[in-house]
């Protein structure tokens, strides 16, 4: 990983460690002499402990530049250094006193000046230090002090740290005070805010940064808690609470820390956890401190307004402290997730997402894509896999180590597996994203089953429409066979019963015409003018059927207009057809073909059968229906009889059928000598239905 990280700032060889150690060893030097002309004048409570703590300082200070020389590892030792002059000796915050008379300069104890210019120089090098390390990108590093920035912050804390000791008056010392401790405090806070930027980073490039950054931060915060809640339970009134023995071992965590985020180069193996220990070292120490606060101001407000009440009111204190307690602490660790969590609480949102998507009902494509495609690039992960049986359950991937991979399970059917390669960043899935992973793994195969089910039906329903719509074909093919070979029957019989009578009798008459021609020439004439008319006769018909089968069914003008067409047809047949159309008596397409064709018939069997020149042929609209009406004055026939009439029989057969098929009521009205009248009758709901 270390192609895409920042360098440090080093300088190789033997000048480059002189020029690192030489300002370090001149540090030394002095805080020697101070130490000793402190022990000259007085002598120092120096315990074993405290010097064993110094030493640690000391010694990991010096290791830093000795084996990476740099400017940065040489400011993490001069912030060792300024450490270990600060707490070698002992001290108790009671034992301070600033009411002497003249400048505190000629007045304190030498060792009480050490530690106090040690102190105040240790914060502006710690902000130095934070913001020169670790390395950070050009957003981050545009936020962060300029060399002449850094200037000025050690030209003002020197100004303010002399001038504190100069006033001669007691009661100027608060006045330089309340500026130069809040000067401090200003310079502390921006040393932990430029870590905190850094750490936020989510720069792929600046990834270890950030952990360095995070590392750094969490040993600022182990060596101030103790220290701040030590001067917080002092005021308070509970001084001894926290020795001083124990706020002292904690100071070794800055040098520790630096050195370590100096040295090493991989830090993601320990990251989790460092940012889980800087989490509740930096909770528990804020919730103590407020909670112990909070406790001893209600305590003491409570007891003087209610002094004859007092247990009663520190009962009550910490009861309340206690029901606070729960909300707050969420309410931090809320926060400190924010801060110090990214990646965890971007993992977080990344798999609600996901099983908000998967909740939805997505083809196998797209879930595939979603856990192959999206959910790797979310996660910042190099690759993913998903491999679904009967193929090989293997990663597919040869250019690193999968991070995790977990079975896709439907009950005690195994669908397959899901691959997921390492981030981008190296940081490992920790135990509880493994878990938040099988629970989304796990819901991803329940998606893929209901997708294969689904898509499984698909096919069916697509396979069952083309059944239906195959046996569809083949029936209205067989309708239209049907109909044809009806219609083929149809001009087969009238052919038959018209055309093919007349040329046969036409064929007898000639035959007879062409015997008699000798013996009676005037009868031969008769004949010849008879046989004339019979031939007339065959090609009227002839055009006749012929007309029929050019007309078309029913045309744009509807029933009305085709059945004014067809009666018009027949005038060259001999036969004069009034029409008689009621407004209103529009019928559907499907019926009004139906009840042409049963016109049609009725009017050939006029032309055929009647022995008349006139028919008349309505279509009106009745109060509970429709009724079409062909009526003649021929020759008539007895109806139940019509198979032995001439021609009658598979015409009525038609008419009636077709008649059934509207829905409608078919009759016919005949006598012989009295005409024939043919009705059929649809009621009013078939018709507008």
């Amino acid at each position: 990983m270390s192609d895409i990280t920042p360098s440090l700032n080093t300088w190789s060889g033997p000048r480059g460690l002189a020029r690192a150690c030489l300002p370090v060893l001149l540090l030394i030097g002095l805080e020697l002499l101070g130490l000793i002309a402190a022990a000259n004048q007085m002598e120092l409570a120096i315990s074993r402990f405290s010097a064993g703590v110094s030493l640690l300082l000391v010694i990991s200070g010096l290791m830093m530049p000795v084996l990476r020389p740099g400017s940065d590892t040489r400011l993490a030792a001069i912030l060792a250094l300024l450490l270990a002059g600060l707490l070698v000796v002992p001290f108790d915050i009671g034992s301070v006193s600033l009411e002497s008379d003249g400048p505190l300069l000629f007045n304190l104890p030498i060792h009480a000046l050490l530690r106090y210019f040690n102190a105040t120089l240790a914060i502006p090098v710690g902000l130095h230090l934070a913001s020169r390390f670790p390395p950070r990108s050009p957003r981050s590093a545009a936020q962060s002090p300029s060399d002449r920035q850094l200037l000025l912050i050690y030209l003002l804390t020197t100004a303010l740290t002399i001038g504190m000791l100069l006033p001669a008056q007691g009661w100027l010392r608060p006045a330089l005070g309340i500026p130069t401790i809040g000067w401090m405090l200003f310079l502390l806070i921006l040393a932990h805010l430029q870590l905190i930027r850094v750490s936020r980073d989510d720069n792929p490039a600046w990834l270890r940064s950030a952990s360095q950054a995070r590392l750094l931060l969490l040993g600022f915060l182990l060596a101030e808690a103790p220290l701040l809640l030590r001067l917080l339970l002092f005021g308070l009134g509970w001084p001894d609470t926290i020795p001083y023995d124990v706020a002292l071992l904690f100071q070794a965590a800055v040098p520790l820390t630096v050195a370590y985020a100096i040295q090493r180069h991989d830090l993601f193996e320990i990251d989790a956890a460092v940012r889980r220990a800087l989490a509740y070292t930096g909770v528990s120490a804020v919730l103590l401190g407020i909670y112990f606060g909070f406790t001893d101001f209600l305590s003491r407000i409570l007891a003087q307004l209610l002094p004859q009440f007092q247990t009663a009111a520190i009962l009550f204190t910490l009861v309340m402290a206690a029901l606070a307690f729960r909300p707050l602490y969420q309410l931090l660790v809320g926060f400190v997730d924010r801060l110090f969590y990214p990646e965890r609480l971007r993992f977080a949102q990344v798999m609600a997402d996901v099983r908000n998507r998967l909740q939805q009902v997505l083809p196998r494509r797209q879930i595939f894509s979603l856990l192959v495609d999206d959910l790797p690039v979310a996660l910042d992960s190099v690759w993913a896999n998903l491999v679904l049986v009967p193929a090989q359950d293997v990663p597919g991937h040869t250019e690193s180590q999968p991070a995790w991979n977990g079975r896709l399970e439907v009950g005690d059917r195994v669908l397959g597996r899901y691959w997921l390669g390492p981030r981008r960043s190296g940081l490992p899935f920790d135990a509880s994203e493994q878990a938040q992973l099988q629970s989304v793994v796990s819901q991803a195969a329940l998606a893929l089953a209901y997708a294969q089910t689904l898509e499984e039906l698909n096919n069916l329903n697509l396979n069952l429409e083309e059944q239906v719509a195959a046996q569809t074909a083949r029936v209205l093919d067989q309708q239209r066979a049907l109909a044809v070979a009806e219609e083929r029957q149809r001009l087969a019989r009238d052919l038959h019963d018209s055309v093919t009578q007349t040329l046969f009798s036409i064929s007898l008459g000639s035959r007879a015409l062409g015997k008699l021609a000798l013996r009676d020439p005037g009868a031969t004439s008769r004949g010849l003018a008879e046989q004339e008319s019979a031939a007339q006769q065959a090609l009227a018909e002839m055009r006749t059927l012929l007309a029929q089968l050019r007309s078309p069914l029913v045309a744009e003008g509807g029933l009305p207009s085709a059945l004014a067409a067809h009666c018009a047809s027949l005038a060259p047949a001999g036969l004069a057809v009034r029409v008689e159309v009621e407004d209103g008596a529009d019928v559907p397409p499907q019926m009004a073909e139906e009840l042409l064709y049963i016109a049609k018939e009725a009017l050939h069997n006029v032309v055929k059968y009647a022995a008349v020149s006139q028919a008349t042929c309505r279509l009106i609209r009745e109060a509970d229906g429709l009724l079409l009406e062909v009526t003649d004055r021929g020759r008539g026939f007895i109806p139940g009889l019509e198979n032995g009439a001439a021609g009658h029989g598979l015409g009525m057969h038609s008419m009636r059928e077709r008649a059934q098929k509207i829905g409608g009521l078919f009759s016919v009205v005949s006598a012989p000598g009295q005409g024939t009248t043919v009705r059929v009758r649809v009621e009013d709901d078939r018709v507008k239905g």
